[in-house]
């Protein structure tokens, strides 16, 4: 059955936009709960906030923190959402939304100018497709002369329209890089030269090959990595992208062509590091602060490292995201990271940020927030500083160590990930030593507290007390320790003893540091 205006009023569709996805509470709490990037929920909140109401952001923060990461991963999400429920005015390069005409159709009995302004404002594809379904039984009908619509009684108009076909919406995401696709980068943000090209030639599908641009374009769903790479010129010809501050917009010719779309912009650097020929420009996205995760966000994807890494190096397989979370769900306990070594990485991750990238509910409308943002950026680029530890090196580490230690432990019947395996994979990495005894430092400070069994403050006496304590454990307090700090009570008992036996080294090593 042909699907057309009609059959979709009778499905009760009313259109479907970006904004409308962006705004459902459900859509939104799939997106912050997505494990691919955790933590940052209000920087998340932010960046669909800013894209709901104008349909592009420009995420700011250090480097290595999953910013054009979430970009995608949000990309994706509202793409699923309009392949799902999305359909288009058939024929339309741009795929603008059916949801238009059935808005027209209920309305025009009651305003039959503002219906007709509508579709005047659609894409010329569109415009000729209603012009030659208006234009049954000798009627000759222009959309520009607005009399010879007004011709037709409105019923028949709304009749008409009715017949109008549609189409379901399938779209991709896209995601351009000034240093390796500076073409298809120039078409998108230049405009549509090839549609010119593409008016001139029978074509039946938007994809055909004198319009493979065209798709990119009409997508709208792109992620645009490095904007301070981007060269002049084509920050200039982001000028007419942007100048609109509720949509996306192209011009064919002059005429705006609008499309519901979404596109965010990443950047490492602060803004100042564009001239200031290209400040008016930069200036008309909308900018999200993305700082660095939270301490307690950051232990959980180290987590999510260790266990990638794990089946990496478990399977024959490669690094397909989705491959590795199958394989995730399977049911195996011959692999085990200890906590010492998951909250080492993350403390050691954390120490070596700014404290300005480490707050959270940064604003950029905040002009002392993004200062303070901004300095911080800049120290972590600064080669005399301590190193960022970002998030890419970390993995790095981690991989180095679950290889490692696979090899080590081809014979073993189980693999447990110690903290001294960690520190030994990390002496050759360019890590001060005072980095290394602050995480150290850390990490006596939670087992205190274990032992203790206590989140108050601790006096310098009850310190001194307690590393007498710690040093004074018997080995059965000790495996009691390791017990409850490893959460290891759900592993049968023999299972557990041998975990506990590979981990002893590390806690008696540690406990015999007088750091504090």
């Amino acid at each position: 059955m042909t699907l057309t205006i009609q059959k979709l009023m009778k499905d009760g569709y009313s259109g479907f936009s970006v904004r409308s996805i962006l705004m459902n509470q459900d859509f939104r709490a799939r997106v912050l709960n997505d494990v691919s990037v955790r933590g940052n929920q209000t920087g998340k909140n932010l960046v669909m906030d800013k894209l709901a109401v104008g349909g592009k952001v420009l995420l700011t923060g250090p480097t290595g923190e999953a910013k054009t990461l979430f970009a995608r991963m949000l990309l994706d999400h509202i793409v699923r959402e309009i392949n799902n429920s999305k359909y288009h005015i058939e024929g339309c390069p741009f795929l603008e939304d059916a949801g238009y005409m059935v808005d027209v159709v209920n309305q025009f009995s009651a305003n039959p100018f503002a219906g007709i302004r509508v579709m005047q404002s659609l894409c010329p594809y569109c415009r000729q497709n209603i012009e030659n379904i208006l234009s049954e039984e000798g009627n000759q009908v222009q959309l520009d002369n607005t009399n010879s619509v007004l011709a037709i009684p409105p019923k028949e108009i709304v009749n008409r329209l009715g017949k109008l076909g549609a189409q379901k919406t399938i779209v991709r995401r896209s995601q351009l890089d000034p240093r390796t696709d500076p073409e298809s980068l120039s078409m998108l943000l230049a405009g549509v030269e090839n549609l010119e090209e593409l008016f001139g030639k029978d074509t039946s599908t938007t994809y055909a090959a004198t319009s493979h641009k065209v798709g990119v374009l009409s997508q709208g769903f792109i992620v645009v990595n490095e904007i301070q790479r981007l060269p002049l010129t084509l920050l200039e010809s982001l000028m007419g992208f942007l100048e609109e501050p509720m949509v996306i917009k192209y011009n064919i010719q002059g005429e705006p062509v609008y499309i519901d779309g979404a596109v965010l912009f990443t950047s490492n650097a602060p803004l100042t590091v564009f001239g200031e020929e290209s400040q008016p420009i930069i200036n008309r996205i909308p900018e999200v602060l993305w700082p660095a995760r939270s301490v307690e966000s950051r232990e959980q994807i180290i987590r999510d490292m260790f266990q990638e890494q794990i089946v990496l190096s478990r399977k024959k397989i490669t690094a397909n995201p989705s491959m590795i979370q199958l394989h995730e769900l399977e049911k195996e306990t011959t692999d085990f990271v200890s906590r010492l070594a998951v909250d080492f990485l993350a403390f050691l991750g954390n120490n070596s940020l700014p404290e300005s990238m480490k707050t959270r509910g940064l604003r950029s409308e905040s002009r002392v927030e993004r200062s303070d943002f901004y300095a911080g950026l800049d120290e972590i680029h600064d080669p005399q500083r301590n190193p960022h530890i970002d998030l890419r090196t970390m993995n790095n580490i981690i991989g180095e160590t679950v290889l490692l230690q696979t090899r080590e432990s081809e014979v073993e019947s189980i693999n447990v990930v110690t903290l001294e395996k960690i520190r030994k994979t990390i002496g050759a990495f360019d890590v001060p030593v005072s980095m290394l005894n602050d995480a150290l430092q850390q990490i006596k400070i939670l087992l205190r507290t274990s032992i203790k069994d206590s989140e108050v403050s601790i006096s310098v006496q009850d310190i001194s007390e307690d590393i007498s304590k710690m040093k004074a454990l018997s080995d059965e307090e000790l495996i009691q320790l390791i017990t409850r700090f490893e959460g290891l009570d759900k592993f049968k008992e023999n299972l557990r003893a041998k975990i506990i036996d590979k981990l002893k080294l590390s806690y008696e090593q540690l406990l015999k540091i007088d750091y504090i």
